[in-house]
């Protein structure tokens, strides 16, 4: 038999686990099952929110053309309320769009719900109004459909209150259950008419039973009707252990069993099934009434052409000039404000640079006839995207932030350069349009910008301040206040790691009941391989994937049987959206109507966003921009700021003039050699894009002289060694660079003919006979004399060796091969101009663009003094800038001040690089330092800033900088009381050193104020009898009185009840040892020993007088040596080490001399890293099969961790000699990262070791120099350890250990600093 047609009104996907994990389900595999099982329809709708829509609305264009009966609908399940209010009841409520009409009025409901969002029990709570439903959608009805959705609506949870009432007599809660039922159905009519279904369930539990019974007679008192909603959490029956898991994963007391039993979605032989024990002789009826529904929904679409956001810019009028070039003469009387505009402005600025000649204005035809023909092919204004960027760019500068010289492809525009929006010429620089922009690729393109990291907060909120005030009237205040201008939403999911973990976590058999411990979890997740950072897929792990040459992973499969059913689980959970987070840099920029195309919500920290991620907000008809952040711009601003600050640049000039007349890229000295001198050397701190170990080995081997080289260094260091071995792309470099002729001997030998080399070398010979960039890479392929390629073929190419799609690679080595002029030069271009860039390669334009901010840097570093950008890089690191320049605002859209962390890895690195330069770095003055660094030119140092310090905020600093001048510790203790670790930190860190004229020492100053704080006693009484305890100080003969003592802790901890002590078995033992003169004092009260409590008070203040004696008669000496305890306590936890060490700890470098100055480096075998070659030494050679491997002299260097790096396994060491990088293996670097702990008795956590790799620890790690790297190693035939941990400094000698703390129960996990 058919089945009956149904339409589903209930359902969810994976975007319902935005706020709490909640759903498994998959769009596209709930709507294929919809199908399969007979659904004529299906409305997704996700707890309040619309993130799935647009994605919904595509599948549902494509499902049309094959089944135009199926219709998938959009809903939301919202939260509906009278007032937004903690510890109220959020009642469940479905909405479904019958058209664009009601899609819209979704939108701005579920966008008002989020914005005004606020938390209650623990949960992000994102009600909607009942008001706010009467004014959107009550003044324009007919758009939406509506039911009462679960259990957890309104209408059921009344019925269920108003029939638990019935039953137990309390007619007065029934009687309003039922008022509150009869005003929400009525209220629910009101609004939405014949739109509005009563919503029932098929599910055979007792409370849906009676709901369902209920709704039924409610249904024809109110002629109200009903259909069926599956709410569907997951998919199918078999699917629950999945689901469950999933939620169990969360942990909490959340029901995760009863209340999802029937939550999937049903055929209708189970719906039938379900429905039996309620209301089953009224399916097909709600069949039919679902069919209502499904008939009553249009097809209409989301999708929309993206458009331009617009700014107001220069009406220019209509002119009639001849300029021999077509297109831009019909700009110039175009009917489009827009164009008039764009082309204006570009011949302006062509004039203005004296440049407006044939060339140029060729570039800018055939520029323009690009963005006609794409802007024709997507229905949108080409010409307005770099327009309102030019005017944001102006913003940009006015907000005091930098504006990097472009990344990405975009500097290849002619007219993005004439609009000052990128700052290269592309025509001096050769840079081609098509890698921006071309007729074969019809997509609007993106402009990517660099900011000030501190500016951005200040620059968005004046975009939405501007753009808001332009909505159109209708539009309420939040909307106008937030809307403007939004972050764009990302999605995290499971990744493999992640869904392996929370597989774990959720797990529940027999054997695990509270799921598989977190140590395994981590290990078996550690068995997933990843390749440059990209994890293998749980598929690809346990079956293999041979496309791209992976096979199974053996033991991960070995691992994961031992549970049965886990597998599963890992895999449903695998890639579901979990969490929803921000685009790093992409904005959306709203026009008069922000729900035209909008929907927003919130990231957990407050952000707006939109509900859609990037891709589907394009496809909805919105614009991205990249208004990304680098540091280095801060850096640049900073030192600027001082540049001018102190005279060395006029005052009197903007930051845009300033770096117009000192900074911009065609001004820069780029023939300076002393500037190119400092890059070769890597001599410039936080040298960009040439600061990591990687990059810093670019530059010294390749020795750039000039920008091109600059930027090959910026795409060869990216490049690696192809899979079989052989020579590194850069090594390459640099022989060819050193000797050209080395390049025509490779082509001899490939037999290429000499009028075959000439054709090469436009693409080859200016990178040296080695091209890293993927436009050389195109433009070799679409040379007429080498391949002949399409623009859109090369294109192709590019992605294919960019992303390394082993599947595609053999057809393009056979494309290349069959289409190169000869067999030589086939093989030449795919051995040497593709293969080193297989699996990345960079954009010359973007390389470009970025070496000229890295010169920019040296450029600063080396014209001026270079302690304004040492010191402006401290202050950027530490999180040092001042207060105006980082910004949060308050509810009325009102600055406020924001504090932004330190960054103390990042500053121990670069005080390490500074003062291995020779430049000092002063101590802490509590009189003189300011917030952040400044500059002490005069000394050649550098004042260390208060806010670099542990523990000292911004509010601290102007705490202390208020009460200034101070006159020593004391002093400062009485008019400026900070807490504990503050203090110490600025005693650590000097601060009381040179004003201090009542001790001597720094020590001297630590040794008064551990002496105040550490809680010293004036007398001794009974109260401080459990600290005398715990310090051994109590006499052997008042062993009874400690008993007693210890006893009356535990009753009064445990045991009262009333005015009794309640007593357990031990208490009865120690009662019936100890006390045998007072049990006549004990009472049995329904089978329990109990004692009234003023009886034991009694007894106990008997027994405690002979401690009170012996308090009394050596109150002198036992309150000296107590409170000398408390004092040596309190200076092992703060003051422990010597005054090098707390400078280590407080100031993030030594002051005075290392902690290691003095130890006996010919006894430990200890070297200065600098006396090593570069290049490691072979000590003999190792012969396996036919392979000779190296076996490298080891040495030994010793140091203080200033920094570490996960991602890399290294950690910066700084020496008696300067700062090292030292690099581990990544299993090795793992066993000494991760801290110990051990559970406890009372089932606490105990950290009984940190991680060796904490900032501050001493190491001596054995191994070989490899360039600027110190590569941790030992051999089997090595008699020491790879790493020591030196435990302490005795003289000239240090107490060493090799061994992790251990114990039996201890367990690893990751450390957080």
């Amino acid at each position: 038999m058919e089945n009956l047609a149904r339409f589903e009104v209930h359902s969810h996907s994976e975007y319902s686990n935005l706020r709490l994990l909640d759903c498994i389900n998959k769009i596209p595999s709930l709507v294929s099952y919809a199908r399969q099982i007979g659904l004529k329809g299906i409305a997704i709708t996700d707890h309040e929110s619309l993130s799935g829509h647009v994605q919904a609305n595509i599948l549902a264009q494509d499902i049309i053309k094959e089944d135009p009966e199926f219709k998938l609908a959009l809903g939301d399940e919202i939260y509906l309320v009278d007032e937004r209010e903690s510890g109220i009841e959020y009642y469940h409520f479905i909405f479904i769009s019958k058209d664009a009409t009601g899609h819209r009025q979704m939108r701005e409901l579920s966008s008002l719900a989020w914005m005004n969002s606020y938390f209650d029990r623990g949960m992000e709570r994102v009600p909607t109004l009942k008001r706010e439903v009467e004014e959107i959608i009550g003044k324009n009805p007919g758009h939406i459909i509506a039911t009462t959705a679960c259990l957890g609506g309104e209408l059921s949870k009344n019925v269920l209150a108003m029939e638990n009432a019935r039953k137990i007599g309390d007619n007065r809660t029934a009687e309003e259950c039922k008022n509150k039922i009869i005003n929400f159905v009525l209220w629910c009519k009101n609004i939405f008419g014949e739109d509005f279904y009563f919503e029932v369930a098929p599910a055979a539990n007792r409370d849906q039973i009676i709901v369902n019974k209920k709704i039924a007679e409610l249904s024809k008192v109110f002629d109200v009707k009903m259909v069926i909603g599956c709410d569907a959490h997951y998919l199918t029956k078999e699917d629950r252990y999945v689901h469950k898991s999933y939620l169990n994963s969360k942990g909490g007391e959340r029901e995760v069993d009863a209340f999802y039993e029937y939550s999937y979605l049903q055929t209708e032989a189970e719906i039938i099934e379900n429905l039996t024990p309620s209301i089953v002789d009224l399916y097909e009826e709600m069949c039919e009434n679902s069919m209502e529904i499904w008939s009553k929904i249009e097809n209409y679409s989301l999708l929309h052409s993206q458009q331009i956001p617009k700014v107001d810019v220069k009406d220019y009028p209509k002119d009639n000039s001849h300029l021999g070039h077509p297109i831009l003469e019909q700009m110039l009387r175009s009917d489009n404000k827009i164009e008039r505009y764009w082309v204006n402005e570009c011949l302006s600025k062509l004039k203005e640079l004296d440049k407006f000649n044939d060339e140029y204005l060729d570039r800018l035809e055939y520029e323009a006839d690009i963005k006609y023909t794409i802007g024709k092919a997507l229905d949108t204004n080409m010409f307005a995207y770099p327009v309102t960027l030019q005017h944001y760019v102006d913003l940009f500068w006015e907000c005091g932030s930098m504006v990097g010289a472009g990344r990405g492809s975009s500097c290849s525009g002619l007219n993005h350069y004439l609009l000052g929006v990128t700052q290269l010429d592309p025509i001096e620089w050769n840079l081609p349009f098509w890698r921006y922009l071309n007729k074969e690729r019809l997509e609007l393109g993106d402009i990517d910008l660099d900011l000030c990291p501190s500016k951005r907060p200040l620059i968005l909120q004046k975009i939405k301040e501007e753009r808001g005030k332009n909505f159109d009237a209708k539009i309420n205040d939040i909307t106008r206040k937030n809307c403007g201008c939004t972050l764009i939403a990302t999605f995290g999911t499971e990744t493999t790691k992640s869904a392996i973990q929370t597989a774990c976590r959720g797990y529940r058999s027999e054997d695990f009941p509270d799921g598989i411990d977190v140590d395994t979890a981590q290990y078996l997740s550690s068995l997933v391989p990843s390749e440059r950072g990209f994890l293998w897929s749980l598929r690809e792990v346990v079956y293999g994937n041979p496309d791209k040459g992976r096979k199974p992973v053996t033991t991960f499969i070995n691992e994961v049987e031992q549970y049965p059913g886990l597998l599963d689980i890992m895999m449903g959970i695998e890639g579901l959206i979990s969490r929803r987070g921000s685009h790093a840099s992409g904005v959306i920029l709203f026009d008069e109507d922000p729900y035209e195309f909008g929907c927003f919500m919130k990231t957990p920290s407050g952000d707006i966003i939109t509900q859609y991620d990037l891709h589907m907000a394009e496809a909805a008809g919105m614009t991205k921009y990249d208004f990304l952040v680098t540091e280095v711009q801060d850096k640049l601003v900073q030192a600027i700021q001082f540049l001018q600050e102190y005279g060395e640049i006029e005052k009197d000039l903007s930051l845009r003039e300033v770096y117009n007349k000192y900074f911009q890229p065609s001004v820069l000295p780029i023939d300076d050699t002393n500037i190119w001198k400092q890059i070769q050397n890597v001599a410039v701190l936080d040298l960009f894009q040439f600061d990591s170990d990687i990059g810093s080995q670019a530059a010294k081997k390749i020795q750039p002289r000039s920008i091109l080289e600059l930027a090959d260094a910026n795409g060869l260091m990216r490049l690696m060694t192809g899979e079989d071995g052989g020579e590194q792309p850069i090594d390459k470099y640099v022989r060819f660079k050193n000797n050209i002729q080395l390049w025509y001997d490779e082509m001899d030998r490939y037999g290429l003919t000499k009028e075959e080399q000439e054709i090469l070398k436009p693409h080859f010979l200016k990178s040296h006979g080695v091209p890293p960039s993927q436009e050389q890479l195109m433009t070799m392929l679409m040379d007429e004399n080498i391949c002949s390629f399409s623009l859109k073929d090369a294109n192709a190419a590019r992605k294919i060796v960019g992303k390394k799609q082993m599947s595609k690679i053999p057809a393009l080595h056979e494309q290349v091969l069959t289409q190169a002029k000869s067999e030589a030069l086939g093989k030449y271009v795919w051995d040497c101009g593709i293969g080193p860039q297989m699996g990345y390669s960079f954009s010359i334009i973007h390389a470009l663009a970025y070496s000229f901010i890295g010169f920019q840097t040296a450029y600063i570093a080396t014209k001026w003094n270079p302690i304004y950008w040492d010191t402006a890089c401290l202050v950027v690191n530490s999180g040092s800038l001042e207060s105006d320049e980082d910004y949060e605002f308050d509810d009325d859209g009102e600055v406020v001040k924001k504090e932004k962390g330190s960054d103390y890895a990042k500053i121990a690195k670069a005080i390490g690089a500074i003062t291995s330069k020779g430049i000092e770095v002063s101590l802490v003055n509590i009189n003189t330092s300011d917030y952040g660094y400044k500059p002490d030119v005069e000394h050649n140092r550098i004042l260390y800033g208060l806010k670099a310090l542990s523990n000292i905020s911004g509010e601290v600093v102007e705490k202390i900088k208020a009460g200034r001048p101070y006159f020593g510790i004391k002093d400062f203790m009485n008019r400026c009381p900070l807490t504990k670790t503050a203090m110490i930190n600025l005693i650590k860190a000097g601060a009381f050193d040179e004003i201090e004229t009542s001790f001597k020492s720094r020590k001297e100053i630590m040794v008064y104020y551990i002496s105040q704080v550490c809680d010293a006693k004036k007398r001794l009484t009974l109260q401080n009898f459990n600290g005398l305890i715990q310090h051994n100080l109590v006499p052997k003969e008042l062993e009874l009185q400690v008993r007693v003592f210890n006893f009356t802790k535990y009753l009064k901890a445990n045991k009262k009840v009333g005015k009794y002590f309640a007593f357990d078995d031990i208490c009865i033992q120690f009662y019936e040892k100890f006390m045998t003169d007072y049990l006549d004092e004990l009472e049995v009260i329904n089978g329990v020993t109990c004692i009234l409590q003023d009886k034991w008070d009694k007894i106990y203040k008997k027994h405690m007088d002979a401690a009170r004696d012996w308090l009394k008669e050596n109150q002198e000496s036992v309150l000296a040596e107590y409170n000398k305890m408390l004092f040596m306590e309190s200076w092992e936890k703060y003051a422990k080490g010597n005054t090098s060490h707390w400078e280590m700890e407080a100031l993030c470098f030594y002051h005075g001399e290392h902690e290691l100055a003095h130890i006996d480096n010919y006894r430990y075998g200890i070297v200065d890293f600098n006396e090593l070659s570069p290049v490691p030494e072979v000590d003999y050679f190792f012969k396996r099969g036919n392979n000779q491997i190296p076996i490298y002299k080891l040495h030994r260097i010793a140091g203080t961790v200033l920094a570490k790096n996960d991602t890399r396994c290294s950690v910066m060491l700084l020496t008696t000699t300067g700062v090292v990088s030292v690099k581990f293996s990544r299993d090795y670097y793992a066993m000494f990262k991760k801290q110990i702990s051990q559970v406890q008795p009372d089932g606490t956590k105990k950290i009984m070791e940190k991680g060796w790799f904490g900032r501050g620890n001493m190491l001596m790690v054995t191994g070989f120099r490899r360039d600027d790297q110190f590569v941790g190693k030992t051999y089997k035939s090595t008699d020491s350890h790879q790493l020591y941990k030196i435990d302490e400094v005795c003289g000239d000698q240090i107490k060493i250990r090799n061994e992790r703390w251990t114990a039996a129960d201890a367990f690893e996990e990751e450390e957080y600093e």
